[in-house]
């Protein structure tokens, strides 16, 4: 009896000692693994039948680049439920498809959760007694399943970046441009003058060597840079088009940032393969313009080099001018896709001030 009530007095003793208004989440373990690898949980017959199928056409549809290889929007490995370890059950992404025969559902059942195991989780479930039903609702519902998962992941990176920002460009943003930009810490400011601002951030990636594809390992070098620069908006005016945003861009960048080649300087592909796309949007009540494309270095003499670009041009009706913050990367042994992600989840972190 004595060690009954020993138990429960260190039982409520613990009780105790946790904060009410702490989050639920202070406590779980960190979640592992890219932004842009999902695991799934669904039955082997499931996975390796037309439903496992549908999962992976519709999960690994091109990436939105820009890329000069395509690269699909997820990277996918499955698990049956029953054999959900500790180690996967840590997985960033988890999907949960469940053909549940112990209940009779009028309608599939669709459920996003947040940090279920891990820290900065997110786990969707989709579940039915009807099989077929199940992967109807799948088939026309894939693309919320990637939108939630990509949402997630920018939303993610843009409250890292918030936490470790680059207080210095920050305070430079704020005055000359009026934003505010979560950019990581670790960059360094290269230029600034004449209103034009380039900063980057290298880092590097230890790869192993592959004897299957020959491929060497070594120690290669990442570039991320970002670019900002603003001009005087004109009411009324077309300004404010992808085809006027692409022109003051490359007028911009042929002036500011010289290769390392004489006579050359960033530039824009626009090939009949590679030509960048652009869009009008609101971001967070401001007109905007956003372009992605490929980057190159342009000019008389032709030079290797170049990468993906992320572009934002926002209008600031304070200040009454037009900010451009642009995102590249230069990394020519890797994939892109994660480099492309962190761009995104930093424009996404822009405030108009």
């Amino acid at each position: 009896m004595k060690r009954y009530f020993g138990i429960l007095a260190m039982i409520l003793f613990l009780a105790s000692c946790v904060d009410p208004n702490e989050p639920a989440d202070l406590y779980l373990p960190d979640s592992n693994g890219n932004y842009g690898d999902i695991l799934v949980v669904m039955e082997d017959n499931l996975w390796n039948g037309e439903f496992g199928d549908s999962v992976r056409k519709k999960l690994t549809i091109p990436a939105e680049g820009p890329y000069l290889r395509r690269e699909p929007m997820f990277n996918l490995s499955q698990t049956k439920p029953n054999d959900l370890t500790h180690l996967s059950k840590l997985s960033r992404n988890i999907l949960k498809i469940i053909v549940d025969k112990d209940s009779t559902y009028q309608e599939t059942a669709y459920d996003e959760r947040k940090n279920v195991y891990a820290k900065n989780q997110l786990f969707v479930v989709i579940k039915d007694s009807d099989i077929n039903r199940l992967f109807a609702f799948f088939s026309t519902n894939s693309r919320r399943v990637i939108n939630s998962f990509n949402h997630h992941a920018t939303q993610q990176l843009s409250k890292i970046y918030r936490n470790d920002s680059h207080k210095a460009l920050n305070t430079i943003t704020e005055k000359d441009y009026g934003i505010s930009i979560a950019v990581p810490a670790e960059s360094v400011i290269q230029s600034n003058k004449n209103g034009f601002i380039l900063v980057k951030r290298d880092r590097s990636r230890d790869v192993q060597p592959n004897q299957k594809n020959r491929a060497e390992g070594g120690t290669f070098w990442i570039q991320q840079g970002f670019l900002f620069w603003s001009y005087p908006y004109i009411a009324d005016s077309n300004q404010l088009t992808v085809e006027n945003v692409l022109k003051n861009r490359d007028t911009t960048l042929k002036y500011n940032v010289p290769g390392e080649t004489k006579g050359t300087y960033m530039g824009t592909e626009y090939t009949e393969y590679y030509e960048p796309e652009g869009r009008v949007f609101d971001f967070k009540g401001n007109q905007a313009v956003e372009i992605r494309g490929l980057w190159i270095y342009d000019g008389p003499v032709f030079v290797g080099g170049g990468g993906p670009f992320v572009q934002y041009s926002i209008l600031n009706k304070k200040t009454n001018r037009i900010v451009t913050v642009c995102g590249y990367v230069y990394g020519p042994s890797f994939e892109k896709r994660e480099y492309i992600r962190e761009l995104d989840a930093i424009l996404n972190s822009i405030e108009v001030n």
